[in-house]
């Protein structure tokens, strides 16, 4: 591919930029005022040296979710079950069309310097009319040209852009472990509300009969109004306790069906929650910390955990009553993919499996030789994932045949938006790549 000169310039200086360490945003519970407004010329908040400009959009199709279409990826693991991945045909053997050069973030971990590059669990993008929207561990969030790669805008937070965000009504509603919420305009990247709480927010947001439902490492489920950010109610189950400083709380994104939220959390257990009713349903032993996030098919709840044995479990839906485990050693972090009557999921063992959903049994598995966090994209027959390795892989859905592998210089644990015959995905290499 060739590159403008302007291009070029512009992706060099984003891959020498490291953004400074800010300080953590102050904890509080409840939306937060502006006071600095975005595109400001801070080298440090605007390390790509562009003037933001406007995305022009299509109308809004009356949706009263972030439900995807095809077409259009809307949200993490695209609908409310965590069953739609993308659509179009995947050629076998993609060619690269354009790639960006993400700023990164030098801060601390465990009180040694680490500096963040690229993309991030789960760190799955846009894709809504003729753009791609994603965010960076390096604390920004970007607007792209969806088949160019031009930035269109850009908005700097104070911390990581984690987890994935979600398209509502022109609006992106992005998590951030700086603490907030944000909901950004689409079209420009302006900020037209802002929540803060007291821990990192990880957990997707989903916008449901026009209300964001949402967890975080405070461990409360929190229901916001989509339209004004206030704070609607919000169901107290305690932080846990995991890594210091790391997990807490409810990492996993919430799936929606019937009215009925189903979320994992770090004490153990997958949650049925009311929305309406407000109570719990029911609550089940997943033997760990529960990160990744539940796929429903039918009355079937598909879930792992990082710890225990068994920690892979389908679990009936509407009573919480167990229907098979398995064990998956080392635990999993990988959100499933439903495929036919199988599902789709990656290990940390370095193992993607294809298992029968009725009973767990392996139909085939795939050894890539590194774990594997991110949540596989199945479309057209094949399933799209990342892992612990260089390598961004693509296999045959129903054989599990190795099709294609990129080198994308260092892990992806990153989930894809896979839209009209293209795929754009992130690595922790600092790039984020747009195949066709």
């Amino acid at each position: 591919m060739t590159f403008s000169r302007r291009r070029f310039l512009q992706l060099t200086a984003a891959g020498l930029a490291s953004a400074p360490l800010y300080a953590a945003a102050k904890a509080g519970d409840g939306k937060q005022k502006i006071k600095v407004k975005n595109g400001e010329k801070d080298p440090a908040r605007d390390p790509y040296g562009i003037k933001n400009r406007k995305a022009t959009l299509p109308d809004w199709d009356g949706s009263t979710s972030s439900a995807s279409v095809p077409g259009s990826m809307r949200m993490f693991r695209g609908n409310l079950s965590h069953t739609y991945y993308g659509s179009g045909t995947v050629p076998s053997n993609p060619t690269l069309k354009w790639k960006f050069r993400m700023s990164d973030l030098a801060t601390l971990k465990h009180g040694k310097p680490v500096t963040w590059q690229g993309t991030g669990w789960t760190g799955q993008a846009l894709k809504y009319g003729d753009y791609v929207f994603v965010g960076s561990t390096g604390g920004h969030f970007h607007c792209f040209e969806a088949y160019t790669g031009e930035l269109v805008w850009v908005y700097r937070a104070q911390r990581m852009f984690k987890g994935s965000p979600s398209l509502y009504k022109n609006r992106i509603y992005v998590p951030n472990v700086d603490n907030h919420l944000r909901c950004l305009d689409a079209a420009t990247g302006d900020v037209i509300w802002d929540w803060a709480g007291p821990h990192d927010m990880d957990s997707s947001p989903r916008i449901y009969d026009g209300m964001v439902y949402v967890g975080g490492e405070d461990g409360n489920l929190k229901c916001f109004d989509a339209e004004t950010g206030d704070l609607k109610w919000k169901e107290v189950y305690g932080v846990g306790e995991g890594e210091k400083p790391g997990s807490g709380g409810i990492e996993s994104s919430l799936a929606i069906v019937d009215g009925i939220a189903y979320f994992g959390h770090l004490d153990g257990h997958v949650r049925a929650y009311d929305l309406a009713a407000r109570k719990l349903v029911w609550k089940a032993e997943t033997g760990g910390d529960t990160d990744c996030s539940p796929l429903i098919v039918g009355d079937r709840l598909f879930i792992g955990a990082e710890e225990g044995k068994p920690n892979y479990h389908c679990f009936d839906r509407k009573t919480g009553k167990e229907l098979w485990s398995m064990n998956m050693p080392s635990g999993c972090w990988s959100t499933a993919a439903a495929w036919n009557d199988t599902i789709i999921v990656g290990g940390n063992n370095g193992k993607l499996y294809c298992l029968d959903q009725a009973t767990g049994k392996e139909k085939w598995v795939y050894k890539s030789g590194a774990g594997i966090w991110s949540s596989p994209s199945v479309v057209d027959g094949k399933a799209l994932f990342g892992s612990y390795d260089r390598y961004y892989r693509m296999v045959d859905a129903e054989t599990g045949e190795e099709l294609w592998k990129y080198d994308m210089g260092d892990r992806s644990h990153s989930g894809a938006a896979v839209e009209d015959g293209h795929i754009w995905v992130g690595s922790a290499s600092g790039w984020f790549y747009c195949f066709g």
